[in-house]
């Protein structure tokens, strides 16, 4: 007699959901350094403003580089993965409702 197979998706589900998570906290302190860094910038008067402003600039460039990598994961990746889980949960299901296959 074959036991019953099952897929659990709740684990995946919550990664699901506290990647995003993490994305939006991601775009929450990259918004507030831009903040932070527009008003230094707007008030700064001196020597070491250009080269300042031109290294926090490289700066968001790579951060922004982070974020795109993060959303792939999670547009891409996430639901590619989920997509062949709910597959394979749809396939059980199949099986566990005739698990010997036809066979008597």
């Amino acid at each position: 007699m074959s036991e019953f197979v099952s897929a659990d998706i709740e684990k995946f589900v919550e990664f699901e959901t506290q990647a995003q998570e993490a994305i939006e906290e991601f775009q929450s302190i990259k918004d507030t350094f831009d903040d932070i860094n527009s008003t230094l910038l707007s008030k700064w008067q001196g020597a070491g403003k250009d080269a300042y402003e031109q290294e926090s600039s490289h700066i968001m460039e790579n951060v922004t580089g982070i974020e795109t990598i993060l959303n792939t994961i999670c547009d891409s990746v996430i639901k590619d993965v989920k997509d062949a889980y709910l597959q394979l949960d749809e396939e059980l299901g199949a099986f566990n409702q005739n698990p010997s296959g036809g066979e008597q």
